[in-house]
């Protein structure tokens, strides 16, 4: 354990890898597209055409980052790129009614192994 502890603090620790952005997700271009339509007086569905995205994904984007009147390409990327990032804070540490025992909306289950029933309630989330 020393030998490891003494080879990361050599070697300046555990260097993280830039995060990379799926395909699937907007790009900061697109955004920039995105800002540049609304700007124009453009709708999301001429917007998501143009960009070969689907009227969903452009109507997402715009509704999470403030509106057609609020939105901006470099705010909206900035938030996107905080919104993907790890380790996020977990269900339990988020809300405290789920850390009680067998209270507030906590999920009970009950398994019978005799006749293989299952019965929840439903999660809050």
């Amino acid at each position: 354990m020393q030998n490891a502890r003494r080879f990361l603090h050599q070697s300046g620790g555990v260097r993280l890898t830039p995060q990379q952005r799926s395909e699937r997700h907007l790009s900061g271009s697109e955004r920039e597209e995105i800002s540049r339509g609304i700007a124009a007086g453009e709708s999301g569905r001429q917007s998501a055409r143009r960009l070969g995205r689907s009227p969903s994904t452009v109507s997402r984007e715009i509704a999470r980052n403030g509106g057609r009147d609020r939105h901006r390409a470099a705010s909206a990327d900035e938030a996107a790129y905080a919104r993907g990032r790890r380790p996020k804070q977990a269900k339990l540490a988020q809300r405290p009614a789920l850390r009680a025992p067998g209270g507030g909306e906590a999920c009970s289950v009950l398994v019978s192994r005799s006749d293989r029933r299952v019965a929840a309630t439903p999660v809050p989330w």
